[in-house]
């Protein structure tokens, strides 16, 4: 069993939130409360032990009334970044918050409701990301495997979004194929499209491309079956770093090296992350809410369409509940029982797992 480390003051209301939602995972109950917060709240005042606590800026000593405002007004955001998650996912959101009490309390049966089982999945990825459940070793099986199942959850949520057809191109790819064999593979269903032949490569271009950084594409036809429909490309980022990375220096490489026609001229660029997107965002003086909103506006230009937790647990949930054959045309479907597997496995390897 693995121990949660514990939060900090200077945690955003996203990494409390997660905090919260871990602990209510373990608890004997599947419940967590304000209490929860202020016991561990306790604990790190007590191992601060300084007898007067005084303003960083001021140097004067705080007096236990602005203490326990800033206490308050700490569990005040984490609760409200609860409900915000509910309130976007519904039943997709594994968990029941009542926001006036500041009560957690884990949803029944969340193998059944395919959303719950993505959700919970970004969420248990993140801590191991952050090396938040100690001791890390404990897990290594399962960190070994979360771009895999990643890489699933993110096609799923390509299907949902778009409505439309899915190639699973990230490396390894369940098929065993090579990058130019599963090129043409998606592009003889794309419809249009001409991957140069294997004797047709010019000299200098790599030889043993394994993604060519693109691991996702997925596009939406119309009924006549023609060209000029939503397509989109998009790259998994599982890690923490995940600003570090972007699709949008791949795509016209693709296009521009690797066909002889190209498949289409206009495309959209897409990231997927298992963090929520404000995960590392401070607490502002206005709003947080538009706060979040200019920064996804910020970064829209250099990732393209973010998928970030709550997205893709909404599309994903979105794909499943498709008709078969539907679903069969997006490449991962097939394979969502390595998502739940992981989800049971690593929960109780790390003992996350409620009495």
């Amino acid at each position: 069993m693995v121990v949660i480390n514990p939060p900090t003051p200077t945690d955003t209301r996203s990494a409390l939130a997660d905090w919260l939602e871990l602990q209510t995972l373990v608890d004997a109950r599947g419940v967590s409360t304000r209490s929860t917060l202020l016991n561990v709240l306790d604990i790190l005042e007590d191992d601060a032990a300084e007898p007067n606590l005084v303003d960083a800026e001021t140097g004067e000593v705080l007096d236990e009334a602005i203490l326990e405002e800033g206490r308050q007004q700490f569990i005040d955001i984490a609760f409200e970044e609860l409900d915000y998650r509910q309130q976007i996912l519904g039943e997709s959101y594994p968990f029941e918050v009542d926001a006036a009490r500041h009560r957690l309390a884990l949803k029944e049966d969340q193998a059944n409701q395919p959303g719950q089982v993505v959700y919970l999945f970004c969420l248990l990825a993140c801590a191991i990301r952050e090396r938040k459940l100690q001791p890390t070793n404990v897990l290594t099986q399962a960190e070994q495997q979360i771009a895999d199942a990643f890489q699933v959850c993110a096609c799923l949520a390509a299907g949902g979004y778009l409505n439309g057809e899915v190639s699973s191109f990230g490396f390894p790819r369940a098929t065993g194929t090579g990058f130019l064999t599963a090129l043409r593979q998606t592009f003889a269903r794309f419809g249009i499209g001409t991957v140069r032949a294997t004797d047709d490569i010019p000299d200098g271009l790599p030889t043993s491309l394994k993604d060519g950084g693109i691991d996702v594409i997925a596009w939406r036809n119309h009924p006549d079956g023609m060209p000029g429909k939503m397509y989109l490309i998009g790259q998994c980022a599982s890690g923490t770093k995940w600003r570090e990375k972007t699709v949008t220096e791949y795509i016209d490489q693709l296009h521009g090296a690797w066909f002889t026609q190209q498949p289409a001229k206009h495309s959209t660029p897409a990231m997927f992350i298992p963090f929520p997107f404000h995960h590392d965002i401070e607490e502002p003086q206005g709003s947080f809410s538009d706060t979040v909103k200019n920064r996804f506006w910020y970064e829209e230009p250099r990732f393209g369409m973010i998928f970030d937790r709550l997205r893709i647990t909404h599309f994903a949930n979105a794909c499943m509940a498709f008709t078969a054959p539907h679903r069969d045309q997006v490449e991962g479907a097939e394979r969502f029982d390595q998502v739940i597997a992981w989800v049971q496995t690593t929960r109780q390897t790390a003992g996350l797992v409620h009495a």
